[in-house]
């Protein structure tokens, strides 16, 4: 009881403490939570000495209904400090509790409860931390958000939040931010050791955020009971650094997200799956389930990027998911001093994923991409080619099992190392061991086109030029096995003798040569003749 009150004979509460205290929230007409225009009238008309200046609550349950799905949500272990000294005076407040099994606790300061209720604009600094353990049936999460700025309770939903186009010249998708309830602005600050864990934890469907590991964001934003928008914010997963403007919309449970984003250097190589043990390909189910229960448009640009064991310089792409669907683009990126375009797209089928693939590269030094695979570099010079390829499959076994589609690539002014087709045009008898004794073979052009079906990839213009000879190559690339089944046939010599033909066979990294039979005419024609009609 206030002394003041006491010494003025009337007895007026100033604090209270509840211990195992059950607080109910109102609910609203349409089940959800409640309207708050009530209290905050009586905020607003509260005098001078007419308020609770300090609240202690120990081990109190609170319930309420979630305000985006209506469902009763039940916070226990309540352990709550607030004091409010006046009226006119901020609030401060620290709290642990447990919600939805994952301990938590809460510092804030600087509020003016009044200010808020009038609907004017309050500063205040919050603090929130949670912190649990993985177990059976339950991801860890763990982390902390901050924000230091203004509170505001909008009582009007016709205005859209500012900043809802910052997120790269468009409207960023967060939805509207500005709703009904309490809006949020100023620098705040969010990271998590386990993102997925601690959206499941908020009952988000992770979606693409399944991928991310450590997760930070930290700028200034906008936030109400719409999503949140960052008209500028620096973001860090894992290792990767950006910054930009991104925005996230959150709808039953469903999230959205948007951004443009620019790193220095960044390193995807957690994206690219593990290679076979046995070197075949995976027969591991591919679904997009777990990645497209939310929606993602992000557009990344970066000086530097790594994907697996392949460097691009000067990246430009983006990154799009919806339900059922994941499409990655590639609008440009520099490799090997060469220039690569693509798209892919990924959609859902009833048992298995539907594949589409469309790219171009030019001016790529073969010499130094292989090198980057580590594969075998046979071959030298820059390449330039396109590919358009589809399939659909349960696994990347099958996918690739019922690959169609065409590719065609170039290479000008290169050489072909460990083997010497002029030697070897001298002396068929050596192919078996041409590979094995290395040399080289220049040649100003080579080109090839291939037409695949079901996983076999025929081999169409396939012919290499030099200044002292020319090949042609015919046969099948089983992809599949990894084989190739070719043909090559060196032309004519200078001299007028005939060169022979030559099987190419084996792993299509490491494939072994040997000689053909020579084809010899009919004795019935004419040992000159070049051409025959009946």
């Amino acid at each position: 009881l206030g002394l003041a009150g006491l010494l003025a004979g009337r007895a007026e509460i100033t604090g209270l403490v509840l211990e195992r205290a059950r607080i109910a929230l109102p609910d609203g007409d349409d089940g959800r939570s409640a309207d708050w225009a009530d209290p905050a009238a009586r905020l607003v008309a509260a005098g001078r000495g007419r308020h609770l200046r300090r609240l202690v609550l120990v081990d109190a349950t609170l319930t309420g209904r979630d305000p985006r799905s209506g469902a009763l949500e039940r916070i226990t272990g309540v352990n709550l400090v607030a004091n409010w000294p006046r009226p006119s005076a901020g609030l401060d407040l620290s709290a642990a509790f447990t919600w939805r099994g994952v301990p938590a606790t809460l510092t804030l300061s600087g509020l003016r409860p009044r200010e808020v209720a009038a609907g004017a604009e309050s500063p205040v600094t919050a603090v929130l931390t949670w912190a649990r353990a993985g177990g059976t049936g339950a991801p860890a999460a763990e982390g902390s958000a901050e924000i230091d700025g203004s509170l505001t309770w909008v009582r009007d939903a016709g205005a859209k939040g500012a900043g809802a186009e910052d997120a790269g010249g468009k409207d960023a998708g967060a939805g509207d931010v500005a709703a009904a309830g309490p809006r949020l602005s100023g620098q705040g600050r969010f990271a998590t050791p386990a993102l997925s864990g601690t959206l499941a934890w908020l009952g988000i469907e992770p979606g693409p955020a399944a991928l991310a590991g450590p997760v930070s964001l930290e700028g200034r934003l906008v936030a109400g009971p719409g999503g949140v928008e960052w008209p500028e914010i620096r973001v860090r997963v894992g290792d990767n650094q950006l910054e930009g403007a991104g925005a996230v919309a959150l709808a039953r449970g469903h999230i959205a997200v948007s951004g443009t984003l620019a790193a220095e250097r960044l390193d995807l190589s957690g994206l690219v799956p593990a290679a076979e043990p046995g070197g075949g390909w995976s027969r591991a189910p591919l679904t997009l389930d777990g990645l497209t229960r939310g929606d993602l448009d992000l557009r990344l640009s970066a000086a530097s990027a790594r994907l697996g064991p392949v460097e691009a310089q000067d990246v430009a792409a983006g990154l799009l998911v919806r339900a059922g669907t994941v499409e990655a683009t590639l609008g440009r990126a520099t490799v090997q001093g060469g220039t690569v375009k693509g798209r892919a797209v990924l959609a859902t089928l009833p048992a298995g994923l539907d594949a589409r693939l469309q790219g171009s590269a030019d001016r790529i030094d073969l010499g130094g991409l292989f090198a980057d695979l580590g594969w075998p570099r046979w071959i030298l010079g820059r390449a330039q080619g396109s590919v358009a390829l589809d399939s659909a499959g349960s696994s990347l076994a099958d996918l690739v099992g019922r690959l169609g589609g065409r590719a065609a690539a170039t290479v000008e002014g290169g050489e072909i190392l460990g083997l010497n087709l002029a030697d070897l045009a001298q002396k068929p008898e050596t192919a078996a061991t041409a590979l094995r004794r290395g040399g080289r073979t220049h040649f100003e052009r080579a080109r090839v086109s291939l037409t695949v079906s079901d996983g076999v990839a025929e081999i169409g213009q396939g012919q290499v030029r030099g200044a002292a000879l020319t090949a042609s190559l015919g046969g099948r690339v089983f992809l599949a096995e990894r084989r190739l089944g070719a043909e090559a046939r060196i032309e004519p010599l200078p001299d007028g003798r005939p060169a022979g033909s030559f099987a190419i066979e084996g792993p299509w990294l490491r494939p072994t040569v040997r000689p053909l039979a020579a084809r010899t005419p009919s004795p019935a024609l004419p040992a000159a003749a070049s051409a025959y009609a009946p």
